[in-house]
């Protein structure tokens, strides 16, 4: 019975000391080396433009989405020694890196499906195939920020190539920023409306917003143009239909 007893004593610190090397192992692997290293302010002075690039993701949607530097720039976020970290890390003038510009959108792609699906339908895609000075998703969203249907993104990139110099269809400009400006005013009304509204009314203009979301990256701007003043009309007549609502009910 001792011995029993004794064997029972001995494979119960075995397991448990297996668990605890498990765990720290677990904590281990769980580390992000990669946001620890480079969130040091060290970096303030010996590359500002890596501060900077690391200050830009804290607290963006990549960073509360959970997409962290290895996700795109590849890399080993366990190891603590650079060397090991940065093994596959490649620099974005490889060709086989995630982060080459041509492979930018393969790479957002992997997250954003859909809009990449509608992106590759575009003359912008096209035109990259051909010329890496097409347009990719950094040119308009930045690197780890994404900034969605902001005018201020019109006047910043869309220009740079749509103007009277290049006389590239010039046009395209005010178009644009119409849409966008009118997608603006759609996404303020559709926050109104969800603190307003019951969800069962709303189905049918969320899905034409996310639609228009995606398919506005095909820049085909006639159907946008469209697309974008039938969800105006609908999210009008909705916001109306509460506000008479609301005046019964006082």
């Amino acid at each position: 019975m001792k011995n029993l007893k004794g064997v029972s004593t001995a494979l119960f610190v075995a397991i448990l000391s297996s668990f605890i090397i498990l765990m720290l192992n677990t904590a281990a692997f769980s580390a992000d080396t990669c946001v620890n290293c480079h969130k040091d302010d060290k970096f303030r002075v010996q590359n500002k433009q890596l501060f900077d690039y690391y200050k830009n993701w804290e607290g963006s949607d990549h960073d509360v989405a959970g997409i962290s530097c290895q996700d795109c720039h590849g890399g080993d976020p366990t190891k603590e020694k650079k060397e090991q970290a940065h093994a596959e890390h490649l620099s974005p003038y490889d060709e086989s890196s995630m982060v080459s510009y041509k492979n930018i959108p393969k790479t957002c792609g992997k997250c954003h499906e859909k809009v990449y699906n509608n992106f590759i339908e575009s003359k912008h895609f096209k035109a990259l195939g051909r010329d890496v000075n097409g347009p990719v998703c950094i040119t308009c969203h930045g690197n780890p920020l994404t900034n969605v249907y902001y005018t201020s993104i019109v006047l910043s990139t869309c220009t740079g190539c749509h103007n009277l110099q290049t006389n590239n269809h010039p046009e395209i400009v005010g178009s644009a920023e119409n849409i966008l400006h009118r997608l603006n005013v759609c996404r303020g009304l559709l926050k109104w409306s969800s603190r307003h509204l019951e969800a069962s009314k709303l189905e049918g203009v969320n899905q034409l917003y996310q639609d228009i979301s995606n398919s506005w990256h095909q820049f085909n701007f006639t159907n946008a143009e469209k697309e974008s003043k039938e969800l105006l009309d609908q999210l009008r007549a909705l916001f109306r239909e509460a506000h008479k609502w609301e005046k019964k009910t006082k």
